[in-house]
């Protein structure tokens, strides 16, 4: 057996294990396991059954994108996601094996620990390992470890679990695909170029620094798409909240009209029919229940609590409200509409989970301290509050990728004029609290 064909599988076994750590949040396909298996068994195979002996640079390359290639098409078996996805996550981690390849031998020839770290190459019999192998080995795999475990924590790490990654810029995918396929091309090109020692240590340095560049890229185009999904999510909601606001002050209008007519009229007919006074009394508080009576100086402000207000009643949740409005004329009525919508939709859905009564209750509170307007929502909560990476709280629902998007929308609107959001839980009370410069 040569050098070349032992090398051939642990060259699949680094890649496959770099790609099941850019990987394993992806979708999958029903029987995972045993298509991950099957995966597995499928590469290792043909790294070992592949019969070339490289002769030349473009040979040497060939082999491993080759390699690359066979690992692509298995995973689509295994992973429910584009195949623009899965060539991203792939080629992540060929870029990450590849710079802890270069690392390793970089290192190994800049300290003199091995000076033939290409020998692996070679049609060169494998007769034995020397002390210098087994040395070398260990440092390479030390090496290896901590480069997959360090680019894990920085980018694998972002790669949320079932969610669609939804690149756009097919461009610089492109460009980094290519910029990594160079890099392999000039390392075989060092192999078969006997260049001396000097020479190999820069390059191998210098492709380890190109990976970091190319990996860099690649996530901060994940990066600029995930920011771009997040304002079109936060601008769908704004547009949503114009609409809303505009038919919720309509209705509440139309209620509050109907609801001053009918007790007016109910104390005519009560009088006229000579009906008992407190009896009348009685039917205009239950009346007044959908008559408005939230009055902050601020209309945007009057319309969204009195809807709330409506809904809490029906579902025997204590809304208090402590505001004055007019401290916060500075924003349009959309946003108001918004920010205070999903501050209370988000403290409803919590108290309507809490069966015990005299925890079903939110208490909201504006005012001013000093040069700032403070905005106060408080609400019990059961369970456990879980952080996303930006210190907000998971959403509870289900569906992460489409939902979320609500105390984003609210940081976004306090973030526009200078202000801070921040938000904790503790002892089963969850406080979210904004502060706006005046």
């Amino acid at each position: 057996m040569s050098y070349f064909t032992f090398y051939k599988p642990i060259f699949m076994i680094e890649l496959l294990v770099i790609e099941f750590i850019f990987t394993f949040r992806l979708a999958k396909r029903k029987y995972f396991a045993l298509r991950y298996v099957a995966l597995v068994a499928l590469c290792l195979t043909f790294s070992v059954v592949l019969p070339v002996q490289p002769k030349n640079a473009v040979m040497l390359s060939s082999v491993f994108l080759a390699m690359f290639a066979v690992t692509f098409a298995t995973h689509l078996f295994c992973y429910k996601v584009s195949a623009l996805n899965l060539l991203f996550c792939l080629i992540s981690a060929y870029t990450v094996q590849h710079f802890a390849y270069c690392l390793s031998n970089g290192m190994m020839l800049l300290t003199g620990l091995n000076n033939d770290v290409y020998g692996v190459y070679t049609e060169e019999a494998v007769m034995q390992l020397t002390a210098t192998d087994v040395f070398g080995g260990i440092f390479t795999f030390v090496i290896y470890y901590l480069s997959y475990y360090a680019f894990f924590i920085v980018f694998a790490n972002r790669i949320k679990k079932n969610r669609e990654l939804r690149l756009k810029n097919m461009p610089l995918l492109i460009i980094s695909a290519l910029a990594i396929v160079i890099s392999i091309f000039v390392n075989s090109a060092v192999v078969y170029g006997k260049t001396d020692k000097t020479l190999m240590t820069t390059i191998s340095i210098y492709n380890a620094l190109c990976c970091c560049f190319i990996i860099f890229m690649l996530f901060s185009m994940l990066s600029n798409v995930e920011m771009a999904n997040e304002l079109d999510a936060i601008n769908k909601i704004l547009r949503e909240a114009q609409e809303q606001y505009v038919k919720s002050k309509k209705n509440i209008e139309l209620i509050n009209i109907k609801c001053h007519d009918l007790k007016h009229q109910v104390r005519e007919i009560g009088r006229a029919s000579h009906i008992n006074e407190s009896a009348i009394t009685e039917l205009e508080h239950v009346i007044s229940i959908y008559d408005s009576e939230v009055n902050t100086g601020n209309i945007a402000l009057d319309t969204i609590l009195t809807e709330k207000s409506l809904y809490c009643y029906k579902n025997k949740i204590r809304l208090s409200c402590i505001a004055d409005g007019a401290l916060l004329a500075f924003m349009s009525e959309t946003e108001l509409y918004a920010l205070f919508g999903n501050a209370l939709d988000n403290a409803i859905s919590a108290v309507k989970r809490i069966s015990d009564e005299d925890k079903r209750f939110i208490d909201l509170v504006i005012g001013k301290e000093r040069d700032f307007v403070t905005v106060n929502v408080h609400n019990c909560y059961d369970g456990e509050l879980r952080q996303t990476g930006d210190d907000l709280p998971r959403t509870t629902k289900k569906d992460e990728t489409n939902h979320g998007y609500g105390l984003k929308s609210i940081a976004h609107i306090a973030e526009k004029y200078g202000g801070t959001l921040s938000v904790n839980g503790s002892d089963g009370v969850f406080n979210l609290n904004i502060m706006f410069p005046l």
